[in-house]
């Protein structure tokens, strides 16, 4: 068989159709798949990561949450400003309850910060040691937050002497000057 022109043209052609068909059509559409590919595996990170956040999120939500609830808590042991005088009934009753005098309670300086305010009272005491110390247990128990800042005891030594066994008045009576911050809800700073 004798291959003419024609023939040659012919086979050129037939051999140029796959090649042409290679790089027309199979070279960009695997540029196409490669570029799908690559934009599924970003999405999949993207995913992957959002999942994370998502738990991440949760947690805080989590945290958020335990955290009103301490801060509930914590608002349900501090009077507002109309309770501080039941506060002070109420120290007073646990003063004539342990059998101590309190002769003076005066209120100090008054400062506020973050949302609650600290209210200083200056106590003037007198009485037995034990009863002091009661004084300061049922003090500790208060529903509400309470702190002694300073405690100063002094032995009321014209109380104290002559008395002994025998006496109704037990021995050791003090006199004893003390500072108690009482904390209520103040105003917040955005308030007015």
């Amino acid at each position: 068989m004798k291959l003419g022109i024609r023939e040659m043209i012919f086979l050129l052609v037939l051999a140029a159709i796959p090649v042409a068909a290679w790089f027309f059509v199979f070279e960009p559409r695997n540029q196409d798949i490669e570029q799908s590919r690559r934009e599924i595996a970003q999405m999949e990170t993207t995913l992957v990561r959002l999942d994370q956040l998502t738990d991440e999120v949760g947690d805080v939500r989590t945290a958020i949450d335990e955290a009103e609830l301490r801060l509930a808590d914590f608002r349900r042991n501090i009077p507002d400003a109309n309770e501080v005088d039941d506060m002070l009934a109420e120290i007073h009753r646990i003063g004539e309850r342990n059998a101590l005098g309190i002769s003076s309670i005066r209120a100090l300086n008054r400062t506020e910060t973050q949302g609650y305010a600290e209210i200083p009272l200056s106590l003037e005491i007198d009485g037995s040691f034990r009863g002091l110390y009661r004084f300061l247990i049922d003090l500790e128990r208060l529903p509400r937050i309470t702190r002694v800042r300073e405690l100063k005891l002094e032995r009321n030594l014209v109380e104290s002497r002559g008395r002994g066994d025998d006496d109704d008045t037990p021995a050791g009576q003090i006199d004893a000057s003390m500072t108690v911050v009482i904390y209520c809800e103040g105003e917040l700073e955005g308030d007015s």
